[in-house]
């Protein structure tokens, strides 16, 4: 049974570096990129894709959900290979793959391309090409996690605001030319971030959040397992909990919600009316709401506990969903309504999920528990976008489905509230009650 355990008093090295901030920007540019063009921009060429193409929006959102099910599947395979080759190994090949992939949806001219590109862009990305990025984070900060994962999450915010220079490339030069640009710039990019990721501190002479082995004289091979008693979990014994069932459930719940948004949210604007650099500039304003609110994320879920905060934020989603069905272009005051509860929400949650396997179960099997997750946490994020799409073509509007979507998401909330409280972390209200 894992259980809290008492670090040594740490040293702390003056006027140098700690690597672990290295490590958080590239993950930072690299969450930026990634998101820029996989996530947010991949979604705004759907409406030109059905327009050249004839496709319908349900053919169209299959792909999206293969891709989404196939990272999904590689899941496991990726954390394994994570914890064992190292992240530097897997974000190289990932960000390459990835690349490929967009290139062959560039060129692409039938639907089994379309279908082919999808799995080659999901095979980067369940390789690695983001879980990399993140699991490294989780061994180079334990205290300090929070507001390394807010980083993190803040780069994803700022890949919404990306969508506007894509949209750019979009109308001057068409979307085949403008994936292809896209491409290029996110290996150009990615590639030299992941040569700077390293798997954890102590073989470098650190400890988590910037401490130093305390005897100066010792080598690096002495300082290797220093700092590794950290209380995780093995695999089999995670499996056994309570918390590991229930957080999977929250993040098969959250995975439905963001991969709709994802997919289909710039596609309503502009059948709603919004044109493709006003819908540009909705999602860029978005991503300004997400910036602020994951760097501030990371500092209150510290103060009030990661957990909690990952409980309200299903809330706020729900209630983002139902203000999401009614944005029109002669409605806009939706669109605040959208950045104040969907906005927050999912700033809070990116922050919060990303650090919350690592609160239950300690970061030593990270990756592998992520991997083992979301295969079935993915299978959320495959039905949503198939779902609006198929509302869509039968209802000719996503009103009816978003406003299904709300209540779904909000049941994240008990899921996290069943899950129970980390015990390999301190409970900031819990010390803040013991001192009363």
């Amino acid at each position: 049974m894992s259980q809290k355990i008492e670090s040594p008093e740490p040293q702390h090295s003056p006027g140098r570096i700690f690597y672990g901030w290295y490590i958080v920007a590239a993950g930072t540019i690299s969450s930026f990129v990634n998101m820029a063009v996989f996530m947010v921009g991949l979604s705004i060429f759907i409406k030109d894709l059905r327009d050249e193409m004839g496709w319908t929006l349900t053919a169209i959102s299959i792909g999206f959900s293969l891709k989404t099910l196939e990272t999904g599947i590689l899941a496991p395979l990726s954390g394994y290979l994570i914890d064992r080759l190292g992240p530097r190994i897997m974000a190289i090949f990932g960000n390459v793959v990835m690349t490929i992939g967009l290139l062959m949806f560039a060129n692409m001219h039938t639907m089994w391309e379309f279908y082919l590109s999808s799995f080659t862009i999901a095979l980067g990305q369940g390789m690695g090409a983001h879980m990399a990025y993140i699991t490294p984070v989780m061994h180079w900060f334990h205290n300090k996690r929070g507001m390394a994962s807010s980083f993190l999450a803040m780069g994803r915010g700022w890949g919404y605001i990306g969508s506007l220079p894509i949209t750019i490339l979009l109308v001057a030069f068409g979307w085949r030319d403008a994936a292809a640009i896209a491409a290029l710039v996110f290996l150009a990019i990615n590639f030299p971030m992941a040569l700077l990721l390293r798997a954890s501190p102590e073989p470098y002479g650190w400890l988590p959040d910037g401490a130093v082995v305390p005897d100066q004289g010792s080598s690096k091979s002495d300082s290797k397992g220093i700092g590794k008693d950290d209380g995780s979990y093995t695999v089999k014994d995670a499996m056994k909990t309570r918390a590991f069932w229930f957080v999977l459930l929250a993040n098969s719940i959250y995975s439905f919600g963001t991969s709709t948004n994802h997919t289909h949210f710039i596609t309503h604007l502009r059948f709603t009316g919004f044109t493709a650099p006003s819908a540009a500039v909705v999602v860029s304003i978005y991503g300004v709401v997400q910036v602020l609110g994951r760097l501030s994320s990371g500092w209150i879920g510290d103060k009030m506990g990661r957990h909690r905060l990952l409980m309200w934020s299903f809330v706020l989603m729900g209630l983002g969903w139902v203000a999401i069905a009614f944005i029109t272009p002669d409605r806009l005051w939706w669109v605040g309504l959208y950045y104040l509860t969907y906005g927050l929400g999912q700033a809070a949650h990116t922050v919060t999920q990303q650090t919350i396997v690592a609160d239950f179960f300690g970061p030593k099997r990270y990756a592998t528990l992520r991997g083992i997750m979301n295969p079935i946490g993915v299978m959320g994020g495959v039905l949503g976008p198939l779902f609006a799409g198929v509302m869509f073509d039968a209802q000719g509007s996503y009103q009816l489905a978003f406003i299904i979507i709300g209540p779904m998401v909000a049941l994240g909330f008990p899921a996290i509230r069943f899950a129970g409280v980390p015990q390999l972390i301190a409970d900031p209200l819990s010390e803040k009650n013991s001192l009363k």
